[in-house]
């Protein structure tokens, strides 16, 4: 990915802002905002207002156009299938694979925990409740990525060893949970609910950030969205690398927002 920046939707940065007021050394743009908080890394940054028609600030329009594996963040979406087709009666029910594996807990895991402790075997047994043509239509039903594209069912979360898969762009990441966070997805709007729920979540001041993460084959995804003053910002950060991971891209995405005013400045310690 390119270490510049072509800020996309320009006028979106400021706006984005707006709301919460700007910095004491003065307003600053999506275009400084990336540099200063991804400066020596290969990424892409997308946010957008969550209101329907809003336009999208991207910190590199054919960066953030590039598809890429969506490693955990594709849990979000199979949360939301799984609790429309009742493979598990709601986020708190546990989850036990079938056949069971050695240190697997007896008791089970639910899908609340899963999401937020990177439990994937979880997720790879509700996809297979699921199966693999019925997962795949539900999938494309909800527009996601280029499951349409790739051709065959999707066997499970994680990419095939052969290293085939489903990919989406950052764009897409931020269009989909957009839809969800409206509730237009085409499932219940209970199970949409009640997905959003499962997301981490971190109280910062007077700003709520909802989280999923994820990290593989070289990539580490931050995607999620920012509650603050009856506002929500959809955001979405993909960093490319080896070394990356998803502490890393988190933590920059929280410096990125802090410098947009989506979030409090830190605290000093």
């Amino acid at each position: 990915m390119s270490k510049g920046v072509r800020l996309g939707a320009l006028a979106l940065s400021a706006t984005l802002a707006a709301p919460f007021g700007v910095r004491a050394e003065g307003p600053v743009d999506l275009a400084s905002a990336f540099e200063r908080a991804f400066s020596g890394s290969e990424a892409c940054v997308v946010l957008r207002d969550v209101a329907p028609g809003a336009g999208a600030a991207v910190s590199d329009p054919q960066t953030c156009a590039r598809r890429l594996p969506p490693c955990a963040t594709l849990e979000v979406p199979a949360t939301v299938i799984a609790l429309d087709r009742g493979v598990t009666p709601d986020a708190n029910a546990p989850v036990k694979r079938n056949p069971p594996q050695e240190g697997d807990p007896p008791e089970g895991v639910n899908l609340r925990d899963a999401s937020r402790k990177q439990v994937g075997w979880v997720f790879e047994e509700v996809a297979r409740r699921i199966g693999p043509e019925a997962f795949t239509r539900a999938l494309a039903a909800m527009r996601y990525g280029d499951v349409e594209a790739n051709g065959r069912p999707l066997e499970r979360i994680d990419r095939d060893a052969d290293g085939q898969g489903l990919s989406l762009s950052p764009i897409e990441q931020v269009d989909f949970l957009a839809r969800l966070k409206r509730g237009e997805l085409p499932t219940s709007a209970e199970s949409q609910a009640r997905a959003a729920e499962v997301l981490a979540t971190e109280r910062i001041g007077d700003a709520t950030i909802s989280w999923k993460s994820g990290a593989c084959d070289g990539v580490a995804w931050s995607v999620g969205w920012v509650d603050r003053a009856q506002r929500s910002v959809i955001f979405a950060a993909a960093m490319t690398g080896q070394q990356r991971s998803t502490e890393e891209a988190s933590e920059r995405m929280k410096r990125l927002m802090s410098d947009l005013a989506l979030i409090p400045p830190p605290q000093p310690k």
